[in-house]
């Protein structure tokens, strides 16, 4: 059983179902979640969550120059800590996912093991978008997928995040990079996490050639296609840059109809609005 941290509100219960489902059809998990009271509310029916009503609102935006929006978005995500220290008090570690991801295979046992190993810190992921201009302005790790063991990173993570303005840091993104230093951390392959910003490059649209099916399982290359993370049912306020990813995912799963996992994640996707 693994302990999952996320932060979910109105706007991405959604995703997060998807989330929850994908990741389920793999693993057994409790999660433990920072929510609104919309959200508290639809989430009670599920046994295997704990739920911190601590959001009061999420209309906030990073992507845009409001001050206030900023200021909520990352009251907002400041609240990954609580939910990750609530993981961490029950279980030694966690794995924290943002609910804008959706699995199509399962951790490898070595990437488990890891997890759990008291000699390794955390599980980060690398952005992997080969741009240094890029990654010296958001951070090199994405901050919305790592699995965290020790304490005094956590802490370290979470005192810089606090202090990302006087710092000059990216919200709580960057904060995890410059943390990580003095610890000793595993950076997980290109198949896990696999996120829009890593095919949007010049030098980088040709990966997406590498994503395909075998009429069995979607893979990347060589490698079984873990993971992804891009907004699929989330309506944003600006445009969906991932949107180009979640289509040829869809496409390449609806070309795997002999996978009746896939085939029940794209019936909840095209299907999401009964809920």
């Amino acid at each position: 059983m693994i302990p999952v941290a996320s932060v979910v509100t109105r706007k991405t219960l959604g995703e997060f179902l998807l989330l929850k489902l994908s990741f389920e059809q793999y693993h057994k998990a409790h999660w433990y979640l920072s929510v609104d009271s919309h959200t508290h509310d639809s989430l009670q029916v599920f046994d295997n969550v704990t739920l911190l009503n601590i959001i009061p609102t999420d209309e906030g935006s990073h992507a845009g120059h409001d001050p206030e929006k900023n200021r909520i978005w990352m009251n907002l995500m400041m609240t990954k800590f609580d939910a990750i220290r609530a993981a961490k008090r029950d279980h030694e570690y966690a794995l924290f996912l943002d609910t804008d991801i959706f699995f199509t295979a399962p951790f490898e046992e070595r990437v488990l093991q890891l997890m759990q190993d008291p000699r390794v810190d955390a599980l980060l992921s690398l952005h992997m978008t080969h741009s240094p201009v890029i990654e010296g302005q958001y951070g090199y790790f994405n901050g919305g997928f790592f699995s965290m063991r020790s304490n005094a990173l956590f802490d370290m993570h979470f005192e810089m995040s606090k202090r990302h303005e006087e710092l000059g840091l990216f919200y709580e993104q960057q904060p995890l990079q410059f943390a990580s230093y003095p610890f000793l951390t595993v950076n997980l392959p290109i198949n896990y996490n696999i996120g829009w910003w890593r095919f949007n490059q010049p030098t980088t649209t040709s990966r997406l050639q590498f994503l395909r099916t075998d009429g069995k399982q979607l893979w990347f290359g060589d490698l079984p296609a873990v993971c992804f993370h891009a907004h699929t049912l989330k309506k944003l306020g600006d445009a969906n840059f991932g949107q180009f990813l979640v289509d040829r995912v869809l496409a390449l799963m609806k070309a795997t109809p002999g996978n009746a996992q896939y085939q029940e994640l794209v019936r909840f996707i095209e299907g999401y609005s009964q809920f």
